[in-house]
């Protein structure tokens, strides 16, 4: 974790412990580590429908733009893709939380810092341009393959409750609702990668070759938007939580938690708990 996240963490948990210190005798502070597996995959279709309608105008500008630099009569006539999409990510994280009723209290109040991976890749596109000539009439084809992913590492600070429905219970289950920010860095550095090759079928049979790729940070997005004049909306990410969990009591001290929920995508979690 860079020293920057540390630092800032510290800071939280000071200020967090200095805000609730009048309420320590009564409440009880939890640490707690997590390790989460994060995917956009659970929603597969409705995902991939969108990354294909973003790629469709983007692939197809990027086609048309190579060929008509070289066969400024070319025109679409029709096109067609097939896309396909995974969404895997990872995320690890520390908490504190604070409960105000002690150990048998159902809510508590949490601070977390996050470290998640998400990643966006469609490793397989095929497409199909039609093209006709504006002179000859005659048609032309271009068929051609894609690739490519979207990365972003958020290291992101978050504010939640959790309500506990057995505090009482060896096993309680519970509910999470929280949001958080990433730092603007993070956002920035996350990086989006393409690359495609095709064949170019011209009215008389010939055929060409074209490719191309590229890579580039939201840094450098952005930076070409504000040169053209265009806003860039965000600086950093903000985060949507809403976790539902178990908890198991394995001592007076150590909990096992595990949970599934809403994490700017979908979070499959596993975590280990000190109460003191």
């Amino acid at each position: 974790m860079p020293k920057s996240a540390v630092r800032t963490l510290g800071a939280l948990l000071v200020s967090f412990m200095i805000l609730s210190s009048p309420l320590l005798a009564d409440g009880n502070l939890e640490f707690n580590v997590h390790y989460s597996y994060w995917t956009l995959n659970v929603v597969r279709g409705l995902v991939e429908k969108m990354v294909s309608d973003t790629l469709e105008n983007d692939l197809k500008d990027r086609f048309l733009q190579q060929i008509q630099a070289d066969y400024p009569t070319l025109v679409e006539s029709g096109y067609q893709q097939d896309v396909n999409f995974d969404a895997p990510g990872h995320n690890v994280g520390f908490e504190l939380r604070f409960y105000p009723g002690g150990r048998g209290g159902a809510f508590s109040l949490g601070l977390a810092v996050e470290q998640t991976t998400m990643k966006i890749s469609f490793p397989s596109v095929t497409a199909r341009l039609d093209l006709v000539d504006l002179n000859l009439n005659q048609t032309a084809t271009f068929n051609g393959q894609a690739g490519g992913e979207f990365i972003i590492k958020p290291l992101s600070f978050h504010l939640n409750m959790r309500w506990e429905f057995l505090p009482s219970k060896v096993i309680s289950p519970y509910l999470t609702i929280g949001a958080g920010i990433s730092t603007s860095k993070s956002f920035f550095d996350a990086r989006y990668r393409y690359e495609y090759s095709g064949t170019l079928t011209l009215p008389d049979s010939s055929t060409e070759q074209y490719s191309d790729s590229d890579t580039k940070t939201l840094r450098q997005i952005k930076d070409e938007r504000l040169a053209e004049g265009k806003d860039f909306p965000l600086n950093f990410l903000p985060i949507f939580q809403f976790n539902l969990g178990l908890r198991a009591r394995l001592s007076r001290a150590l909990n096992l938690v595990a949970d599934v929920g809403i994490f700017d995508g979908f979070l499959f979690r596993g975590g280990l708990s000190i109460r003191i």
